[in-house]
């Protein structure tokens, strides 16, 4: 019976234009006799390669409707310094959905709902990123323009929206400027039936397992308290600009990206409270911008200086002020829960 299948599937191969033909069985499976009575030849010393996809091809559609992707874990990796905040996130989120079986066994409830909230240019929505590149689940960022954008309305839209995504067997939700549609119904009249909306869709999406929802905002006191409430959101992460410590990571991240001599990455970190990796980043390349005017110029030195950096630090205003750094303080206070 054996021999006879792989005959006709051989002529049936054959019809079709091929002519070689593999197949894997295990040690001692069933069929290796008629194989073997039909001329196929064992090969030894392979090793099987499998993967399993983070998606069924059924969820493919669902993900190209709201411009989903999939990401590397090296975006967890580009994130100079910040190591607190890493720390954190990967103990508090990533490793109680990564293990599901600990988790159950110890009695941890995994979270469900996060919260990013600080200054402007911090990395918020580079950790969200990073969180569903470790993960290894699909990233869908929700824009609260492109929802509002809709025939439908915002409401309507955004219930939609976690309808279908909360049906995808893992995913990771995004939503930036979460209090633009969150926004505290007192404040905004206008805003109640989307929040509305938004407490009915919260419950569903926590009760299914592999599904995380990540919201940042730089202004969590104009949130609807009903909404960031315990219960709702199990956890709270203040994201504010870099220590003296990420700083320095940061400063010696972008030098690694430069031909320079003998830079102060520690004076440079001490110098520059209050700048985000956006604003490093932005120094860097203003001090790389005088160096390559001098390299067309031919003239010395034909690399980025300790002065180049300075000079543009000093052009360089800081993205986050000492008021907003004590406004932040005051705001991880009252709302981290981590």
């Amino acid at each position: 019976m054996g021999s006879a299948l792989i005959r006709a599937i051989e002529e049936r191969v054959l019809h079709l234009g091929g002519r070689k033909i593999s197949t894997i069985l295990g040690v001692g499976q069933v069929g290796e006799e008629a194989l073997r009575n039909r001329g196929f030849v064992a090969t030894h010393g392979l090793v099987l390669y499998e993967k399993l996809e983070a998606l069924m091809p059924s969820e493919v559609g669902v993900l190209d409707e709201w411009g989903g992707e999939l990401l590397s874990s090296d975006n967890w990796e580009s994130v100079a310094g910040m190591s607190t905040e890493k720390s954190l996130i990967e103990t508090r989120i990533v490793a109680p959905l990564a293990d599901p079986v600990t988790t159950r066994k110890i009695g941890l409830l995994a979270p469900a709902t996060v919260m990013l909230f600080g200054p402007p240019g911090t990395g918020k929505t580079t950790f969200a990123r990073g969180i569903a590149g470790l993960l290894g689940w699909p990233f869908v960022e929700l824009l609260p323009s492109k929802l509002a954008s809709a025939p439908a309305g915002l409401a309507s839209e955004l219930r939609r929206a976690f309808t279908e995504l909360v049906g995808l067997e893992h995913v990771v939700v995004f939503i930036d400027e979460f209090d633009e549609i969150a926004s505290r119904r007192q404040s905004r009249p206008e805003m109640q039936s989307v929040v509305n909306e938004l407490l009915k869709a919260i419950p569903p999406f926590r009760a299914q397992p592999g599904r995380l929802l990540v919201c940042a905002t730089n202004f969590i006191d104009n949130i609807d308290p009903a909404v960031i409430r315990p219960g709702r959101f199990d956890l709270i992460f203040p994201i504010g600009p870099p220590d003296e410590h990420a700083r320095e990571a940061l400063w010696l991240a972008a030098a690694e990206r430069l031909d320079h001599r003998d830079v102060d990455v520690g004076q440079l970190a001490a110098e520059s409270v209050g700048f985000t990796p956006g604003d490093i980043a932005l120094a860097a390349q203003r001090a790389a911008a005088a160096a390559f005017n001098r390299v067309r110029a031919s003239e010395d030195p034909q690399w980025v200086t300790n002065d180049d950096l300075f000079t543009a630090l000093q052009r360089t205003a800081a993205s986050v002020s000492s008021a907003d750094q004590d406004h932040f303080a005051e705001e991880s206070l009252r709302h981290s829960r981590v």
